[in-house]
């Protein structure tokens, strides 16, 4: 004879029929985010061993170890990818330059803006060797305007000159194989702000 439910029983199977399958959900994000993260390093990789231009869907998906349909349900072109790499960039950066509340922050922002571009150093290097175009790696790479929207079209101009007189500094300082430290980094754009 089959033993009869109890309804708080019933409540309970449901239940955790029910957390499956948000576990599922996460899981399937969690593998989505993998595949990209896999992707991009992949790409980035590729990129240390040839030219851009030669890198092909096929080479970046197989590095990845995914397979051409991942990759096109991810991306539609190795642009889009290096688009990706280059907002994770920018993001990174505007999250160090939203922190800054005040003149005093300035320095501090600095120092750890240098400090996570040291950081990420290798990544950065590739892009530049790579030698894209500054709108395919960082389309809208607005750092100050991300955080700080412009009052008037006085402050938009300065703050298109900061951030493009900041992404020229990295270049050149990453170039250079980070000659200088980041402290003196850091004392060199603040002179250069103050002129």
């Amino acid at each position: 004879m089959a033993k009869s439910v109890k309804p708080e029983q019933k409540g309970t199977v449901l239940q955790t029929e029910l957390a499956k399958r948000e576990v599922l959900r996460l899981n399937n994000r969690e593998s989505n985010r993998l595949t990209r993260e896999c992707i991009c390093m992949a790409m980035m990789y590729l990129m240390n061993e040839k030219p851009y231009d030669s890198i092909s869907i096929s080479e970046i998906a197989k590095r990845a170890g995914v397979s051409r349909t991942a990759f096109y349900r991810n991306y539609e072109t190795k642009d889009d990818v290096i688009r990706e790499i280059g907002k994770q960039v920018i993001d990174m950066l505007s999250e160090i330059v939203g922190k800054v509340r005040s003149n005093e922050d300035v320095h501090n922002m600095l120092v750890e803006f240098f400090t996570q571009i040291e950081q990420q150093k290798d990544k950065i290097e590739l892009l530049i060797k790579g030698d894209l175009s500054f709108n395919l790696l960082f389309p809208n790479a607005r750092l100050l305007e991300n955080v700080i929207p412009a009052r008037t079209r006085t402050e938009h101009y300065r703050m298109v000159a900061i951030d493009a007189a900041l992404f020229g500094i990295v270049k050149e300082w990453i170039t250079n194989g980070c000659d200088l430290s980041v402290e003196e980094l850091v004392r060199v754009v603040e002179l250069g702000v103050s002129v």
